[in-house]
């Protein structure tokens, strides 16, 4: 009776792999059957791939009677494969899915120590399960190493080098040759790596490098693992690091029976040591190899894939393919006219308040979002986020604004005064700013003050620190986005960022967020509130409206995509590096790969902006293959070109009159709600909670500061 029922039940499973054949294309269909030896996949975006590697699992074990304990599929997260696993027990069952090993390459890399651990009497090193513990001694590192306190962001970006280093494989003198914007990294990475191995501890990074340290010298490990499994399937193999490659490569070269599914086209995690090299040189690594090309989309319109396939086919460093609509025409690209970057924001909240169709603003870096999350939280408008990452508002630049606005408003503040100085582009030793600290102390002066009195300063160094002590007293009292501008173009700031290589992207957010507010002490208050916003912001039900970094939609689709903030200096980061040397290159093109993915989430309407002054390399390259496209000059200075007709979707106007009717309840964006009092011209005095504020309704109206409740 059991045998009996067994063989129905395998019966029904392989009319079940039957059916969904019928279902797949011939190029699927053709991967799903070739089981033996290695095969690389080269599957294009929405072709469907995740259906062709399950449907290939159901019929290795049910139609070829592969042991499914004999199979290994990986991926890259821990998210991956449950959803894999939760797709082929749908499939399958939930029995067959429970005999199948679905992991991530970390997973199996602990497995391998384990089993290492266990035949050879060893003590592995504990692994660190939380970057957060390794946070202390980062942080210490860079105190003894670059003498200053690093910021949240700074331990981000030095976490994601090691991590670099580490799966990248580098050697030492690859190491001291790496270029990169952290200070003194080669003695942070030495440092550390001493750390962990005198407390016998090892992050997840050390776990991949110590698994293929066994498997390379430790000949009965590899041999243990190639006996339990004859077959490997690696997904989304573009994301999988130099080091996890080779880690497989040990695991498979024995049986030879290697399934790779990736896309070079789709490589976009170049910064954590993403190496799609090792799918151009597939047939090198693994001879013999199949390469199959899917190439049929079952996501975007054909205007959309038209688009993305002329834009990537610009890079290099890929294999040609073509990505074949099979969802028919649909509406051309819609592109939006703006003058500068944040004349985006209009069309953004008019799209938000608006939404009746799955919409998601897709950008590269997590600030992008802010303006649009500040505007919408100001407004009540229901909006949906997607791991946005706080760490802008603990970012050095972010910062060091946030100090000098301190400081003018504290002009004796030694603390802050130390902490800055030297960022005004005036020549100020260590020994004067101390000095000038004790003099502030002494006689109740402003620090910059106390310092004009030093008689060793030359008379044309004391003018320029008098400009910057004059500039520093009229602070306080311009608008916030004035006052950015001001710190960057007339207090040196913008310079000392120039010297130290470092972009001013982050000025012009907070320049953006400064144009909601009336004062730089109102935009540091502004910028507390954000933080908290973003740190507990839950997306509401049923919200159509998203907003979502490339990377984190990457596998994901939507009905309508915005690309914003797709300007030079953002994407592409470097645009300079696109004719250089091969490394720059590389470089280049994954900052081209990474605008495709994002072209690419779009399933039936895709939308660019156009930035008349921000020039954009991308864009361009876009719009000149689309009919009609006439190139834009050149000749005119970019800050003098004339916005088109139309260009701008403005936000719904605030009526003036509306908030200059005595009596009338209104509610400001700082002061919230309050009654007018009085109305004297343009000048209205409006009572709220804290007390009563006399403004410009012409002003306040134009900045939607202020409107009617």
């Amino acid at each position: 009776m059991d045998k009996d029922f067994e063989k129905r039940y395998i019966a029904a499973r392989k009319r079940v792999v039957e059916a969904d054949f019928a279902k797949l294309n011939p190029m699927q269909r053709e991967a799903v059957l070739a089981t033996e030896g290695p095969l690389l996949v080269l599957a294009g975006a929405g072709s469907g791939k995740t259906t062709v590697l399950i449907t290939r699992l159901g019929y290795m074990t049910q139609v070829c009677g592969i042991p499914p304990q004999s199979i290994l599929t990986m991926t890259y997260t821990v998210a991956a494969t449950r959803e894999m696993r939760a797709r082929f027990a749908v499939r399958f069952g939930d029995a067959l899915a429970g005999q199948l090993e679905f992991r991530t390459i970390n997973g199996v890399a602990a497995r391998i120590i384990a089993l290492y651990s266990r035949m050879y009497n060893r003590t592995p090193p504990d692994l660190i399960q939380n970057e957060n513990d390794t946070a202390p001694l980062l942080t210490r590192l860079w105190q003894e190493t670059n003498h200053e306190y690093p910021t949240e962001s700074t331990l981000k970006d030095l976490r994601t080098a090691i991590t670099y280093i580490k799966n990248m494989c580098l050697t030492d003198e690859e190491l001291d040759a790496l270029e990169t914007d952290i200070d003194n990294l080669p003695e942070l990475y030495r440092g550390y790596q001493r750390a962990l191995k005198a407390g016998h501890r090892m992050d997840y990074d050390d776990q991949l490098c110590f698994a293929m340290q066994i498997l390379r010298g430790a000949p009965a490990v590899a041999k243990a693992f190639r006996e339990r499994y004859q077959y490997f399937c690696v997904d989304e193999s573009q994301d999988t690091s130099k080091v996890q490659h080779e880690i497989i490569r040990v695991l498979a070269q024995e049986s030879g029976n290697i399934f790779m599914v990736g896309d070079e086209d789709q490589s976009i995690y170049g910064f954590r040591a993403a190496y799609p090299q090792a799918l151009m040189d597939f047939e090198k690594t693994y001879p013999g190899a199949q390469i199959l090309l899917m190439e049929e989309n079952y996501r975007s319109r054909e205007p959309i894939l038209d688009a993305a396939n002329r834009f990537v086919a610009r890079n290099r460093y890929r294999r040609p393919k073509t990505i074949q609509p099979t969802q028919g025409a649909g509406e051309p690209l819609q592109i939006v006219t703006v003058r500068r970057r944040a004349d985006q924001l209009p069309f953004l909240f008019e799209t938000a308040q608006n939404c009746e169709t799955e919409t998601a603003v897709l950008f590269r870096n997590h600030e992008s979002a802010l303006p649009i999350i500040d505007l919408c939280e100001r407004r009540g408008v229901p909006y949906g986020c997607k791991n946005i990452d706080p760490t802008f508002f603990s970012n050095k630049i972010v910062r060091d604004v946030a100090d000098i606005f301190a400081l003018a408003a504290h002009p004796a503040d030694a603390d802050v005064f130390l902490r800055c100085y030297y960022k005004f582009g005036v020549p100020v030793t260590k020994v004067q700013a101390l000095y000038a600290c004790s003099q502030a102390r002494q006689y109740g002066q402003g620090c910059w003050t106390a310092l004009l009195n030093e008689d060793s300063i030359r008379p044309r160094i004391r003018a320029a620190m008098a400009d910057v002590a004059h500039g520093l007293a009229r602070l306080p009292r311009m608008a916030a986005d004035d006052a950015v501008r001001f710190v960057a173009d007339e207090l040196g700031y913008g310079k000392y960022l120039d010297k130290k290589g470092m972009d001013r992207t982050k000025l012009a957010v907070l320049e953006m967020l400064g144009a909601q507010e009336d004062s730089p002490a109102h935009l540091l208050k502004r910028l507390e509130i954000l933080r908290g916003i973003v740190q507990d912001h839950i997306t509401p039900p049923g919200c159509r409206f998203i907003l979502s970094t490339i990377h984190s939609a990457k596998g994901l689709e939507y009905d309508r995509v915005i690309l914003l903030d797709v300007l030079d200096g953002i994407l592409p980061a470097k645009p300079e590096l696109a004719c250089r040397t091969p490394g720059e290159t590389q470089q280049y093109e994954e900052d081209r790969r990474l605008f495709y993915v994002a072209m690419t989430r779009a399933r039936q309407q895709l939308v660019l902006f156009d930035c008349v002054a921000e020039r954009s390399a991308f864009v361009e390259e876009v719009l000149a293959a689309l009919p009609g496209h006439r190139k834009r000059p050149d000749v005119e200075p970019a800050g003098r070109r004339p916005v088109p007709p139309a260009a701008r979707a403005p936000l719904p106007p605030v009526d003036v009159e509306s908030i200059t009717t005595v009596g009338a309840h209104v509610r400001h964006a700082v002061f919230g709600p309050g009654t007018v009092e009085s109305v004297s011209g343009h000048r209205v005095t409006v009572r709220f909670t804290a007390g009563s504020r006399t403004l410009d309704a012409q002003v306040v109206a134009e900045r939607h500061l202020m409107w009617k409740e």
